[in-house]
């Protein structure tokens, strides 16, 4: 009895053991038969598969509620709008930087014309002019700059053509600047080459929209000509101003009432008249 049970037991073993004795004897171009044929029988089933999980998605989406679009249609949108958003500020940074790097050009050339350096001790601020004041007996100026910005009264005021003025007010966000041409303003100076101080005193506009001024004290062996005149520049007597900086022109010196001195006329930029930019010079 318990040797026909031992039998059974056996016999898938047996089986098994012939199943790979035979399938190790069949020539290998039959096996590769047999696997594409087992192939080629699978394929329109694993393609139905695929097929039906399309078809699973597509329905899907379908069936997904109005309020569920609606709910992607704003996200879409959402994203859009932070997308152009995005755009639009890199352009302004661009445009902000742009800007930036031509003033600091325009500082650095105010500088060079000017002889201005960090021995002469003044911290330059840049302000836009806001109002013009240009009477027959007093010319002013206001800028966008005032008590915030740490402005007293006294600053020099300059451009790229030379002294502008000074200030003589200061509220909080603005200031009033009295020109060089007014008859009030007077200042040290000194002629291009010669160190001797001399005094400049403002003299309206003249006819036709010329600024001018006067300068007195003048030396007597100095003699400008229409051909070689004298360049007046700032001396830093003056305190309010570094050291050379373009005041006018002088074509032509007349002896003083004291007959020790010389007087003239000054000829001053025309620019100062139309100018839209002004650089206020503060004491370090």
């Amino acid at each position: 009895m318990g040797k026909k049970r031992d039998i059974r037991q056996a016999k898938p073993l047996v089986f098994l053991g012939l199943f790979a004795i035979g399938w190790w004897a069949i020539p290998s171009s039959y096996k590769i038969l047999t696997k594409s044929a087992f192939t080629e029988f699978h394929a329109p089933i694993w393609e139905i598969s695929s097929r039906v999980d399309d078809l699973s998605n597509y329905w899907g989406h379908l069936s997904d509620s109005k309020q569920v679009l609606i709910s992607k249609g704003k996200e879409f949108t959402r994203l859009t709008a932070d997308l152009e958003i995005q755009n639009f500020t890199i352009v302004e940074k661009i445009e902000e930087i742009k800007r930036l790097k031509e003033i600091k050009s325009t500082i650095n050339i105010l500088s060079k014309e000017l002889n201005l350096n960090q021995s002469q001790q003044f911290e330059s601020i840049l302000a836009r002019v806001s109002i013009r004041k240009m009477s027959s007996w007093r010319q002013e100026l206001t800028i966008r700059k005032g008590k915030e910005d740490q402005l007293i009264v006294g600053n020099g005021v300059i451009f790229n053509g030379g002294i502008v003025g000074r200030i003589v007010s200061v509220e909080s966000s603005s200031s009033n600047i009295e020109l060089i041409t007014n008859p009030s303003f007077r200042i040290v100076a000194h002629f291009l080459g010669d160190k001797r101080p001399v005094t400049f005193q403002g003299n309206g506009v003249d006819v036709g929209g010329q600024p001018s001024g006067i300068v007195f004290d003048v030396p007597h062996d100095l003699k400008p000509t229409e051909s070689k005149p004298l360049k007046l520049v700032s001396s830093s007597l003056g305190g309010n101003y570094p050291n050379g900086v373009p005041i006018g022109t002088v074509f032509k010196l007349e002896g003083g009432q004291d007959g020790l001195f010389q007087s003239g006329k000054v000829i001053l930029d025309r620019r100062i008249n139309e100018i839209q930019e002004v650089t206020i010079l503060k004491p370090q």
